[in-house]
């Protein structure tokens, strides 16, 4: 717990709350330019429609957002000799989850702030029924599973290059590549990690190109994929806790 406290004081002027605030204020801007070009009767799926964008807009902002967030929060263990002094002190596993456990909290208050924007936005724009509040649950944990996993990754590179430039690479990267994936068939998107925000997708959507209609429908995610990105996780942490505990400083 007291490292834990140590992450947030490091962190308490690195901008990070600017940084959520940032992402909460793109993913809101690019739906609410979405709505802006629907009419009355696409509104009628509404919160499915708004499920189904939340994925594709997660699979394009979450990846350099994730890494965004774990950068700022590692980069200051390579200032000086900040890193060989805290193992003075602590053990690097014992560091090592310190720093998960931050990110876990940052990423869920973010989502769970950004599923209550979404709800009132829902409100405003007059979907058809009551908030799915069940399903904004279901939703948001599988956002946050799946940014962990991601987390788990960045915050791999981030505590082993100092250049930061590598874990930023590597979230643009992941932000390309989750947006792409979401074209291709289930069985390659599960070698993707950052295609696992369309992947778990609660919305599914079919487009008739006879009556030019699009037909959006639930759809819940396989055990299989949830197993897998259980194991991509478990790889990342158990990979990056490794060569960080080796790390020589």
């Amino acid at each position: 717990m007291k490292l834990l406290k140590l992450e947030f004081f490091k962190c308490r002027r690195r901008k990070i709350l600017l940084v959520c605030a940032a992402v909460l204020a793109a993913e809101l801007l690019w739906f609410g330019m979405y709505l802006t070009r629907q009419d009355a009767e696409d509104l009628i799926q509404g919160w499915m429609l708004l499920f189904y964008n939340l994925a594709l807009i997660d699979a394009i902002i979450l990846p350099i957002s994730v890494a965004t967030i774990s950068s700022r929060n590692c980069e200051l263990e390579h200032k000086g000799a900040s890193l060989k002094l805290l193992e003075t002190m602590v053990t690097p596993g014992r560091l090592y989850g310190a720093k998960l456990a931050w990110g876990a909290l940052v990423l869920a208050a973010l989502l769970i702030v950004r599923t209550g924007a979404f709800a009132v936005m829902g409100v405003a724009a007059d979907f058809h029924g009551a908030i799915p509040w069940g399903r904004f649950a279901i939703f948001t944990a599988i956002s946050w599973a799946v940014s962990m996993m991601v987390y788990a990754l960045q915050q791999g590179l981030s505590l082993r290059f100092q250049n930061q430039a590598v874990a930023l690479v590597a979230g643009i990267f992941g932000s390309f590549v989750g947006t792409m994936s979401m074209l291709f068939p289930p069985a390659l998107v599960r070698c993707v990690p950052w295609g696992y925000y369309g992947l778990l997708s609660l919305v599914r959507m079919e487009w008739d190109p006879a009556t030019r209609f699009t037909q959006f429908f639930w759809q819940w995610p396989q055990p299989m994929d949830l197993a897998l990105l259980c194991l991509w996780a478990a790889v990342f942490l158990l990979v990056g806790r490794a060569l960080f505990v080796r790390k020589e400083v």
